[in-house]
């Protein structure tokens, strides 16, 4: 039944003209609220399956977007997804989510063929490593693309992220204030562009501070909570003495709080340790995480929006937007509070 029903038999049963009807479909601002609501209502009872693909061909647009993040199951990147859909369910477009696990070759495969499936444009967190020849497929095409939360040099396509050199920055400070002599970054792809930006500014902080650059270390090289708990377990084994811990992210530094945990080590009393995202669950370890608010909610949204200026306005040339970062105040770190941010 759904497939023998067309636009003209809606119409007739609607009481509106076809051409309304098919501007409904292609959810066209032009139609009044009450007609569109009465033309879904009969495409529903009849059964009506819009055919998308069809729609597709005759207006070069697919109605659908990209998304290529590193990882799923990280909650920082659940968070920037929910701002992505904030900004395209508006606009009625589908979301394409694959993730490439930082291989490159996954990255390749995944922009292959959404481009082949003619998605309307892409946003990408680059993998580690991707380089400006690792996109020129992108630059070929001209495909409209935003890059997330990581950089490509040499590659002028608009970058949305946060301001983590200084969040890294404040972190630090933190830190200095409640007397650590030893500041270690834990986790992190070392050569990444994130990881680079979190050292850039642990060092403005020691610089400012009138410490010895020379100080700052570094322990393990991803982003996971295993990550974390390996580089406390290493931390435990060299000591902990004047030991303040800034994470990579809220899921490193989880990592971490669960091996002093089972180490006796009393976080937030003993070791202070704060985190950089301020994702959902920072508020929930034990003890709550201080940590660098990102607002990855916002980076998402931004980034939706950003890719829709160069999809409706072929608009190219659109600058970097970095957002503000503010330190969250929690227990981790050795204060006692709740909840207080500073800017």
């Amino acid at each position: 039944m759904s497939g023998k029903v067309n636009l003209k038999d809606i119409a007739q049963h609607a009481g509106v003209s076809r051409s309304t009807v098919s501007l409904v479909m292609q959810e066209s601002p032009l139609v009044a609220d009450s007609t569109r609501q009465k033309v879904k209502a009969s495409a529903e009872k009849l059964g009506y399956i819009y055919n998308r693909a069809a729609a597709s061909l005759r207006s070069q647009t697919s109605g659908t977007v990209g998304v290529i993040i590193s990882s799923v199951g990280n909650p920082f990147f659940a968070e920037v997804t929910l701002g992505l859909e904030k900004v395209f369910g508006i606009e009625g477009k589908s979301v394409l989510l694959g993730q490439h696990s930082d291989d490159l070759v996954t990255q390749e495969r995944l922009i292959v063929s959404m481009l082949e499936s003619r998605v309307d444009g892409l946003i990408i967190v680059p993998a580690y490593g991707t380089e400006a020849r690792h996109v020129g497929r992108l630059l070929n095409t001209k495909a409209p693309t935003v890059f997330l939360n990581r950089k490509v040099n040499g590659v002028k396509i608009p970058y949305i992220g946060s301001d983590t050199i200084y969040g890294a920055k404040v972190a630090v400070d933190h830190l200095l204030f409640h007397g650590c002599s030893r500041i270690v970054l834990i986790g992190g792809r070392i050569g990444s562009s994130a990881h680079g930006e979190r050292l850039e500014g642990i060092r403005k902080s020691f610089v400012e501070n009138g410490i010895s650059v020379e100080k700052i270390s570094s322990v393990g090289e991803l982003s996971t909570r295993k990550a974390g708990y390996d580089a406390a377990q290493i931390l435990l084994k060299r000591g902990l003495e004047g030991v303040g811990i800034l994470a990579y992210n809220d899921i490193v530094a989880s990592g971490a709080i669960a091996a002093f945990n089972e180490a006796g080590i009393v976080v937030g009393k003993e070791l202070p340790i704060i985190g950089i995202d301020d994702v959902e669950l920072a508020q929930y370890v034990r003890p709550a995480l201080t940590t660098i608010h990102t607002d990855p909610m916002g980076i998402g949204y931004t980034a939706g929006q950003t890719l829709l200026s160069i999809i409706q306005h072929n608009d190219s040339k659109l600058k970097n937007i970095i957002l503000e970062n503010e330190l969250v105040i929690r227990q981790s770190c050795g204060c006692d509070t709740n909840k207080e941010k500073i800017k």
